[in-house]
């Protein structure tokens, strides 16, 4: 796989009714992009923890659109992920960081595929050697 593979973060701002125009402007010149399950868990359970109403069932729809838009570009995480992902952890650790197991998985899933990690979030990832690239650079 070459491309980029998009973090939670990134996911969500691009489906807020106005995204940051940087953002939109980043997205819309990459043909190759990918999201991680892991993505869609966050994104699915926070929309779960709404109550039932309008604007769930509207998340819930743009939720189904992007899964179905996507296809066959959401990276899974199997055996060779989960290991990599183990490994940045204790990496973060010997580095007195924390690396929460959803970017771990991310991150592992980037880096299995050689995808790069577009997140706003620079900062959690930059010591792994993974590339990164952030949206809201510009």
């Amino acid at each position: 796989m070459t491309g980029f593979i998009l973090d939670t973060n990134v996911l969500s701002e691009a489906g807020k009714p106005s995204p940051d125009h940087k953002v939109k402007t980043f997205l819309a010149g990459l043909a190759d992009l990918w999201i991680s399950v892991i993505s869609i868990h966050e994104i699915e359970y926070g929309i779960s923890l709404l109550p039932p109403g309008r604007r769930r069932a509207d998340l819930e729809r743009a939720m189904s659109a992007v899964i179905k838009t996507f296809g066959n570009r959401i990276v899974p995480i199997g055996v060779t992920e989960a290991r990599r992902a183990a490994i940045l952890r204790a990496e973060a650790r010997q580095r007195g960081r924390v690396l929460h197991l959803p970017d771990a998985l991310i991150a592992a899933a980037a880096t299995e595929h050689r995808l790069t990690l577009a997140t706003r979030n620079i900062s959690d990832f930059d010591y792994f050697g993974i590339d990164l690239a952030d949206p809201w650079a510009g």
